[in-house]
């Protein structure tokens, strides 16, 4: 009882101090029971390919984690998280950009990377997905 008692008292204080630094989630209603989403914002927007043309690309990217407790987690790590997906999108070709097949490479390599920071900075795989909420490619 005390260890349950302890945990809800450290997820309501997790939580608070997630809120009161500004950090954006939400729990949404019609999903599975915990689920969580983490934007990383602002959307990302930088310049992509190994070319002397400038291309840009313009990604908002959000994070699904199994529960409220995970999203605060995660939020602890975003600045980490905010480089590995910036280095992916760095190296990409415009090709890959362009697809939709591309675009869900793209995802996949940006979940393996997330996945890979959580376990090495937390022992845990907090988050199951990546999403693109906004896509925009200028070339």
């Amino acid at each position: 009882m005390l260890s349950r008692c302890f945990k809800n008292r450290f997820r309501f204080f997790a939580l608070s101090c997630a809120v009161s630094m500004g950090f954006s989630f939400a729990v949404a209603a019609d999903l599975p029971p915990g689920t969580a989403y983490v934007e990383l914002q602002p959307a990302f927007t930088l310049n992509y390919g190994q070319t002397t043309k400038v291309r840009y690309l313009q990604a908002a990217v959000t994070l699904r984690v199994r529960d409220e407790l995970a999203a605060v987690v995660v939020a602890v790590h975003l600045d980490a998280i905010r480089h590995e997906i910036i280095m992916l999108f760095a190296r990409q070709s415009e090709e890959t950009v362009r697809s939709s097949a591309g675009r869900e490479e793209i995802l996949e390599q940006a979940l393996e990377a997330v996945q890979a920071l959580m376990i090495k900075e937390t022992g845990e795989i907090l988050v199951d997905r990546v999403l693109f909420t906004s896509w925009v490619v200028q070339s």
